[in-house]
Parts: C-alpha cells; structure tokens; sequence
C-alpha cells in the first residue's frame, strides 16, 4: 500500500509519516520535522483527533544557477474526513519544512475561523428565534 512508504510515528493522536525523496533521511531531519508539526497538533486540537498527517521531504536537483532546491509537502487529513494540502520549496530542507509548516498553519487557522464564524451566526439565529416565542 502508499502507506507502507512512510515510516510511522506518533505526536499526541496524530499518525505522522514523513518520507524522504531524492536524499537519505537522518534522524536530525526526521527530528526536526516532528518538532514542527507539534504546532500543526496543537492548532488541531482534541476534537480533530486522531488524524493522519504525510509528510514528503525531498531534493530537486536544479540548475547551474539555483543549485539543488528542496522541497516539502504536507498531507493532513483529519477525524472529520477534511483534507488539508501544502507544498513549499526551500534553498534547504529545513527552509522548506518551516515554510510549508506555515502554510498548513494558516491554512487550519482560516478553517478554524469559518467554522467559528458559522457557529456564531447559526447561535445567532436560534437566540433571535427564541425571542420571538
């Protein structure tokens, strides 16, 4: 299965793999990763959980000019069925993890922000509705 690519381990309920491409994955890369997504957990919250997070690290190897460009990406589905997907690319591993880090950052927070939106105003509703009886 896709799965089997990705070695597995866990931060809090979150089912975190992260696959390397194109280089050898240390333990301090792998490391360095896991710390970063603890924001992304945090962010989540108990209600979300469990979720599955994928996690792909790898090298582009580019021109002259540029030299090698990296490159991350960010799968994460949550308990609720809802899929969230960044990529970033960076001139170091490191570089494109924090950068991709904040792009599914802001990408939870707008969520999180709709669905307190739509809280509000359907609580909104049901007050005016309740005053009228």
């Amino acid at each position: 299965s896709r799965n089997s690519n990705y070695p597995c381990s866990t931060i809090g309920t979150m089912d975190v793999r992260i696959r390397a491409t194109g280089f050898e994955m240390t333990t301090a890369i792998s490391d360095y990763a896991e710390e970063k997504l603890m924001s992304v957990r945090h962010i989540m919250g108990a209600a979300d959980t469990p979720a599955r997070c994928e996690v792909e690290l790898g090298r582009l190897v580019g021109n002259q000019r540029r030299g090698d460009v990296w490159f991350a990406e960010i799968n994460l589905h949550n308990a609720k069925g809802e899929h969230f997907f960044a990529r970033e690319e960076g001139e170091s591993v490191n570089a494109a993890v924090d950068m991709v880090k904040d792009e599914i950052l802001s990408q939870l927070r707008k969520h999180k922000q709709i669905d307190k939106g739509v809280l509000k105003k359907s609580g909104a509703m049901l007050k005016k509705l309740l005053r009228r009886e």
